[in-house]
């Protein structure tokens, strides 16, 4: 896969989330995994509480069962009134966005 030479400040300004885009049958190496945490834990938190928790789990019928647990708390949250999509609905603009936002979500 080719790079784009972007700076930080380019990269984390221009780059929008890519969930849409992800092989989620394509095997990673663990050593990638590993090298993804370590530059995770790079990343400030809040009042620099590094209150993280990683799940690594590559069985895949558990991950399937966590995916169905997954979905129903997304549809729990999509189905809520604070959910994304319900909010600014009554400004076109940002209603539109909010849809998006949800649609990603979803």
């Amino acid at each position: 896969m080719p790079t784009l030479p972007l700076s930080p400040d380019e990269l984390l300004t221009t780059t929008r989330t890519v969930r849409r885009r992800l092989d989620l049958a394509r095997p990673v190496p663990m050593e990638l995994v590993r090298e993804c945490l370590e530059i995770a834990l790079q990343a400030p938190s809040g009042s620099n509480r590094q209150g993280w928790h990683f799940v690594l789990v590559t069985d895949p019928m558990l991950r399937a069962e966590i995916g169905l647990l997954y979905q129903r708390a997304v549809r729990a949250y999509l189905d809520s009134e604070s959910s994304a999509g319900r909010l600014f609905a009554d400004d076109p603009v940002r209603a539109a966005v909010q849809r998006r936002v949800t649609e990603s979500v979803a």
